[in-house]
């Protein structure tokens, strides 16, 4: 679902899935499509992508594909509304990397984040170059990648777009279908991304209609993009 909206708002964007291999996707749930770019990787990914580990295999694969585009990092529970922020931010605004921020101060949301070839070569560079104590360190991946892009860019190269209320980025924490209709309502006004990963708000959903909560999540980005006015009226999800 992630990919086909993002289709929607890019018909020229390119497709690559690095999948955890200690816990890859059955064949048939690979998505299909000639965009599409498949891998396995084998870095520790400590729960959901945590460690210098992990930071370093997402970075090398980033910088391991092909061309010299800039990467859009984008998590599969997340919908990409409209990419028009991240061209300001690369093309008007000329920044090396970018993203939004959500919980964490001068930090970006994991969700969604964008780096250029030469952000993804100076983060590598200083993480073979620099010390990076491990003791009690988590090392979230979103964290460490924005705290070293503005290490090493500062404002005047790196965007941290603040989340005002919600104007760039959406978190989706209900499945009531009357808020779930209003969130549709507010993501169609040009937010860049919403996010639907906090799944422990949707065991209702499991209650009412079965499945898993991963399929559950699948239901909600599928009440974003289709939710009209007249489902608003009915409350129907």
């Amino acid at each position: 679902m992630c990919i086909e909206q993002i289709r929607r708002v890019d018909q020229d964007a390119k497709f690559h899935l690095f999948d955890d291999g200690a816990a890859p996707l059955d064949p048939e749930q690979v998505p299909a499509g000639d965009d599409v770019c498949y891998k396995v990787t084998y870095f520790a990914r400590r729960g959901n992508l945590n460690g210098l580990e992990c930071v370093r295999g997402m970075l090398g694969c980033m910088l391991d594909l092909p061309g010299t585009d800039p990467v859009v990092k984008i998590d599969a529970d997340t919908l990409l509304m409209d990419k028009s922020e991240i061209a300001r931010s690369l093309v008007e605004r000329g920044k090396l990397a970018g993203g939004m921020q959500c919980a964490v101060p001068l930090g970006w949301s994991g969700c969604c984040y964008w780096l250029t070839r030469t952000a993804i070569r100076g983060a590598l560079e200083l993480l073979a170059r620099r010390e990076w104590p491990e003791n009690k360190q988590k090392y979230p991946e979103d964290e460490t990648i924005s705290k070293i892009m503005l290490y090493l860019y500062g404002q005047a190269g790196v965007d941290v777009l603040e989340f005002r209320g919600g104007r760039h980025l959406i978190g989706v924490r209900t499945c009531e279908p009357s808020l779930l209709a209003r969130i549709a309502e507010i993501a169609r006004g040009g937010v860049c991304a919403v996010h639907c990963g906090q799944i422990s708000f949707y065991s209702p959903l499991v209650e009412q209609y079965g499945g898993t909560i991963r399929e559950a999540c699948a239901r909600v980005m599928g009440t974003i993009l289709t939710t009209d006015r007249k489902e608003k009226e009915t409350g129907g999800i």
